[in-house]
């Protein structure tokens, strides 16, 4: 008898010992609406020619698109040319301040797919300097193939709210206007307010 109360009473302790309140437990940010940035609302986006630049979304529309999208639903793919402005139109049911578009490299141009803002995506890189345009690096999974295993993945953040994140660093070749712009920000005011 003596040996079930003491297995009772362990029991029972070290079942008070896992438990944890939900106050004191470690969050892990994902579900957190500071995770979601604040990603500027996109009416439009401008492909530029130069494949070393990035698409840069735009808040207004463009009074002669080379192109016009007609957003429907969450998740549509498009594919844009190198050099074209485009306008996106939004179906009524579609909140563009709840959107924003992931951008993939392509070579001539770029993919574009629309995600909520705090939804997981998974990204996946085929050839060196390849470049996405995606909303939080915490909500994206990177697939890396085994011929490029051994490049370095470089998240860059963008001034709309965005990241660019690439595979292959500058030294390797692969070039990034998100890290020129980047660079110009990095004023000696900004450096003395780092933690370090």
């Amino acid at each position: 008898m003596s040996k079930i109360y003491f297995f009772v009473i362990m029991s029972l302790f070290i079942l008070n010992s896992c438990y944890v309140p939900p106050e004191t437990r470690k969050n892990t940010g994902i579900d957190d609406e500071n995770t979601v940035v604040n990603i500027k609302t996109s009416k439009s986006v401008s492909i530029p020619n130069d494949k070393s630049m990035t698409p840069v979304p735009g808040e207004q529309y463009f009074a002669n698109p080379d192109t016009v999208l007609y957003i429907k639903s969450i998740g549509e793919k498009f594919e844009v040319k190198n050099g074209q402005e485009v306008n996106f139109i939004f179906e009524d049911d579609i909140d563009p301040d709840e959107i924003y578009f992931s951008y993939e490299s392509t070579y001539d141009g770029y993919i574009l797919q629309s995600h909520t803002k705090s939804e997981r995506i998974k990204i996946e890189f085929k050839r060196m300097c390849q470049k996405f345009i995606v909303g939080n690096p915490n909500l994206t999974q990177v697939e890396i193939p085994k011929s490029l295993r051994y490049e370095q993945i470089i998240w860059t953040p963008r001034n709309d709210g965005t990241w660019e994140v690439r595979i292959g660093t500058t030294e390797r070749g692969c070039e990034s206007k998100a890290l020129r712009e980047l660079q110009k920000l990095r004023n000696n005011s900004y450096e003395k307010k780092i933690p370090r």
